[in-house]
């Protein structure tokens, strides 16, 4: 007995199957090119939703110490992934440097606390890529007696993709130091009050540390003002500051530059220095 072979039986078997592969690598290819598309789509509606957040924070804690201290704000972060925290890594120094370079002197170091929520919703962002959401990255000049525009927004929002850890991107919020001079003469001396003003917040020792709940509470209590008399520093020379910030990895930025010229007219030159301090405690729970 003989079996022919019916070639048409075959075909669309065949055709069938040709349809199955070609649909099927149309899928693949269709996924390879929009997988990445969908999943950056995904971070950035995501990291857009943590910026309103962290905007409306900051006009949260903005009135209320426009506000009689004490006072007190609630505010509700929604968080799908990440973790919420305070860091307090980065430092602040204030320098003085005379022109001649005869003197140099450090007058504070402090710790600047940021509020920070830390995710793996980085698609959106390069390795080692930085973007400051709101507040621009440097400060105008501020010249004796308001003679020109003093500072920005002192709020400061940014997100961050370490290159160091790549995975996570980090949106903080810290606040910068507000400079301001006032230029007095007593005798044959003359003398330049400076305030360095700084809205500080603070964690209370009963919150958590760190934070992965979705929905999280942060209750604000403005406790008021504290000032402190820093130190009076005598020059001869014109003399100018500077405030760098230095980050958790030694990098610094440079910020507010301010100039005292030495008056000839007058024998001695003083700056009298007072830190001032706008306290916020932050509860999370």
């Amino acid at each position: 007995m003989k079996f022919m072979k019916n070639k048409r039986a075959i075909s669309p078997v065949v055709a069938i199957m040709l349809m199955f592969v070609l649909t099927m690598a149309a899928i693949g290819i269709s996924l390879v090119y929009m997988v990445p598309s969908i999943n950056g789509f995904k971070d950035k509606t995501y990291n857009n939703s943590n910026n309103l957040y962290f905007v409306s924070l900051d006009d949260t804690i903005q009135d209320l110490v426009n506000s009689p201290p004490p006072g007190d704000r609630q505010f509700y972060f929604n968080q799908d992934i990440g973790e919420l925290f305070f860091d307090s890594s980065w430092l602040v120094l204030f320098l003085l440097k005379d022109v001649t370079g005869a003197q140099n002197a450090l007058l504070f170091q402090e710790n600047i606390t940021r509020i920070v929520q830390r995710s793996t919703a980085v698609t959106d962002y390069d390795i080692g890529e930085h973007r400051y959401i709101v507040g621009p990255q440097s400060q105008d000049y501020m010249f004796l007696n308001g003679s020109s525009t003093l500072y920005n927004e002192i709020a400061l929002i940014n997100a961050t993709r370490s290159v160091y850890d790549s995975n996570y991107l980090d949106l903080a919020l810290y606040y910068r130091y507000v400079l301001s001079t006032h230029y007095t003469t007593e005798g044959v001396t003359e003398i330049y009050n400076l305030d360095i003003i700084n809205l500080k917040l603070s964690l209370n020792e009963s919150s958590r540390d760190r934070s992965n709940a979705q929905f999280i509470t942060m209750q604000l209590n403005y406790l008021g003002t504290e000032k402190q008399e820093l130190e009076e520093v005598s020059f001869m020379n014109d003399i100018y500051s500077e405030v760098r910030i230095l980050h958790g990895a030694g990098f610094f930025q440079y910020e507010y530059p301010l100039y005292y010229p030495a008056n000839p007219a007058f024998i001695s030159h003083l700056i009298r220095i007072n830190i001032i301090n706008m306290l916020v405690s932050v509860t999370l729970t």
